[in-house]
């Protein structure tokens, strides 16, 4: 992955645009937006771009693309109101090619527009071969035809019946498309040999304007030039823009008739990145996606590898670097998103003045929404789409904002061993704020009991015996102390500091088996030792190194249902698995900033259904199948301001409580749902001083009991959630 040099965007004065809606505070985000599927039963689907729209009689219509001889792209509509799909039609038979035998109508690649009660729109194949990472139109087999060519076509929105207004030439298809109501016109770009296209609906005169960019994608080396996938129609004047793959701009004038190039204005320059525009596989310096701003005159677009927002002012012919507004997570890490192409989905909302972008992250795991206020320069991810049970779809389009106050989307999903592709839908965060955030209730607070022959010197990590007693751990003292959960002191587990069996050097953790056998993470001697339920000692495994189940630090550790036993090492930023004889099972893990490696592994826990939930120190927080396998992450550092989290624990019903820090040492208890959505957070008072959190664990009966400690008091709070579903 490439690395994006820190360069500061261009501040730009904006005239004349209507009273700016101010955008919601970062701290409404969740970090997580709930979807749901709108099934069409389509199950040759494969990919969508673009076509996805809004229209004005409140249904969402949108196509889903097939790369398939035999099968052409479906186009639907979606009713929110009555929350049906309806098949509208085969774009290959709206096309009048049924029976032709010809390679299909695979594709709408671009957006609709709504004019006089129809929907207009383009005709793209989609059935390819690939040549060294390049696409070309794919040869037909025996016995079919090669493809026809793309088509100009409109949809009746009352009727649902379609016309074909005019076809591409040369076979090709049409990529690229944008329409002029006001003036009755339709552009569009080929491919694979960037011809310009322009379409009377008066007259009903279509015109190639030729190759506009050498010989397009057909080319090779100096002749291989990429199509633009975004027209930018100026409404004022009619002018059409577009980029070429080396950065210039071309301008079709409708006043005059004419097609050239822009003399002084280009997308090439430094932040947009170093790309060789004779090489395939990226959109080198074409702009990706555009959008109007009406209020302002100009267009707003991004750049497709960097996610680099650029408007660019038609008037004065000029293009001015905004912000970048990629996500959270690859502007943080300076990445360039795994889609070099970049992402399709930019619009404007409902305001007229913030921009929704979707976009994805450096190793495409999951899609996220980005909204940007323009005037304010007011830039939030507001977190990743996820399904109730936190999957995250993988692929993002096209977007449209609907009346019902949703954002809608054709997505993707790995179901088994296919791929899901169909409409998606969750609310819109700026429209549907996330619900007020549930209160904890404190239901007891204790310390050291008198009777202690050793006080507590810290409550490093809590948990609990086979009976609910609090197992606490104390790292400063080497102990092990058990209290009843009303705070009685009962006894101590293991002595020290020292090194002999059952002695501990700084404890970390304390978790109980299934048979009620008890296991200490024996940090400083880089060991686990367990223990009979009555405090002897039983046997102990692991030793110092970086080799299969040895440890560096030995911190958490919690039981998966099945019985075996998961410990993160923080030094080796690994989990590592065992069975409770100590035999060790496997590992996974490694420092680093990607999905699936750690920034000093800290906390662990694990859901009822046996994924493993691990936090890094310096974040995120990463779920793992129980072989191992990375799901998704959340709580990134910085979401909400916490930026430390030193452990963790998780609840029977799924949810997850860190022990987090902001940057200014306050501490809290911060809580996130089973799909990474963030619940609520509280800070532990006490004679109204701030107490620092160490680690939170959640009783059978869900009290959720946090580790508290400040200079002069080392104990246990237990608090209860109203409401929330705990175990």
């Amino acid at each position: 992955m490439r690395k994006l040099h820190i360069l500061l965007a261009i501040p730009l004065l904006l005239l004349g645009y209507a009273t700016p809606v101010a955008p919601p505070p970062q701290d409404r985000a969740t970090g997580v937006l709930v979807a749901r599927w709108h099934p069409s039963g389509f199950e040759h689907g494969d990919d969508n771009y673009n076509a996805v729209f809004a229209a004005s009689d409140g249904k969402i219509y949108y196509v889903i693309s097939a790369h398939h001889i035999d099968i052409g792209a479906q186009m639907y509509s979606y009713d929110p109101a009555a929350g049906q799909v309806k098949h509208l039609g085969d774009l290959t038979e709206a096309s009048g090619e049924k029976g032709l035998k010809a390679v299909p109508q695979g594709k709408s690649h671009v957006g609709f527009f709504e004019h006089a009660g129809k929907l207009y729109f383009a005709t793209h194949l989609g059935y390819y071969n690939t040549q060294g990472g390049k696409e070309m139109v794919g040869i037909p087999p025996p016995g079919y035809r090669p493809y026809p060519g793309g088509h100009f076509l409109a949809c009746d929105l009352a009727t649902g019946a379609f016309q074909k207004l005019a076809s591409a030439p040369s076979g090709e298809g049409i990529i690229s498309m944008t329409m002029d109501p006001k003036r009755g016109r339709l552009y569009g770009l080929t491919w694979p040999s960037a011809m310009f296209l322009s379409y009377d609906l008066a007259s009903r005169e279509l015109r190639n304007w030729g190759m506009v960019s050498g010989q397009g994608e057909k080319g090779a080396g100096s002749s291989f030039r990429v199509v633009c996938r975004s027209l930018a129609l100026a409404p004022p004047t009619g002018a059409v823009y577009f980029t070429l793959a080396t950065g210039e701009i071309l301008r079709y004038d409708y006043q005059r008739n004419t097609l050239d190039k822009l003399a002084a204005c280009t997308m090439k320059r430094p932040i947009f990145g170093s790309w060789d525009p004779d090489r395939p596989g990226h959109m080198a310096y074409n702009w990706r996606q555009t959008v109007w701003h009406d209020a302002e005159q100009a267009v707003y677009g991004t750049h497709g590898g960097t996610g680099q927002l650029f408007r660019f002012d038609p008037r004065a012919q000029q293009i001015d670097v905004i912000d970048r507004i990629a996500s959270s997570k690859t502007r943080a890490g300076g990445f360039y998103d795994a889609f070099s192409y970049g992402y399709l989905g930019l619009t404007l909302g409902p305001d007229k003045q913030t921009l929704y972008f979707l976009t994805g992250t450096p190793d495409g795991e999951e899609i996220r929404l980005v909204t940007y206020h323009l005037p304010t320069r007011g830039y939030v991810d507001h977190g990743a789409i996820a399904l109730d049970d936190g999957r995250r779809p993988t692929w993002a389009q096209a977007i449209a904002v609907g009346r019902d106050r949703r954002i809608y989307t054709v997505s993707k999903m790995r179901e088994g061993s296919s791929v899901r592709t169909d409409l998606l839908s969750f609310p819109d965060p700026l429209q549907s704020p996330p619900a007020p955030a549930p209160v904890p209730k404190l239901v007891r607070s204790w310390g050291a009991d008198p009777q202690m022959p050793v006080p507590l010197k810290e409550v490093h990590a809590c948990g609990f015996d086979r009976d609910g007693n609090v197992l606490a751990v104390d790292s400063i003292g080497s102990r092990v102390q058990r209290f009843t959960p009303l705070g009685k002191w009962l006894g101590e587990i293991g002595t020290g500091p020292g090194s002999g069996p059952g002695q501990f050097n700084a404890p970390r953790d304390a978790k109980t088996s299934r048979s009620g056998e008890i296991f200490v993470s024996d940090g400083g001697n880089f060991r686990i030792q367990v223990f009979s339920h009555d405090g002897k000692f039983l046997r102990l495994f692991g030793e110092k190194g970086t080799g299969p189940g040895q440890f560096l630090r030995a911190h958490a550790l919690d039981f998966a249902p099945d019985g075996r036993l998961y410990v993160v090492d923080v030094d080796n930023n690994r989990v590592s698995v065992f069975e409770t004889s100590g035999r060790f099972l496997f590992a996974f893990g490694r420092k680093g900033v990607r999905a699936g490696e750690f920034r000093d592994a800290h906390g662990l826990g694990i859901a009822p259904n046996g994924d493993v939930y691990v936090s890094s120190y310096y974040g995120p927080v990463q779920k793992f199948s129980p072989d191992g396998r990375f799901l998704f992450e959340f709580a990134a550092a910085g979401f909400r301001g916490w930026v430390h989290f030193h452990s963790m624990g998780t609840d029977g019903a799924g949810n997850v409580y860190l022990a987090a820090r902001n940057a200014r040492h306050g501490n809290a208890v911060v809580m996130y749902d089973q799909r990474g959505a963030y619940v609520t957070s509280w800070s532990v008072r006490e004679a109204g001083c701030e107490l620092g959190v160490r680690s939170v664990a959640v009783d059978r009966a869900g009290l959720i009991h946090v580790a508290v400690d400040s200079p002069t008091r080392h104990g246990v709070s237990v608090y209860s959630l109203p409401g929330v579903r705990t175990k």
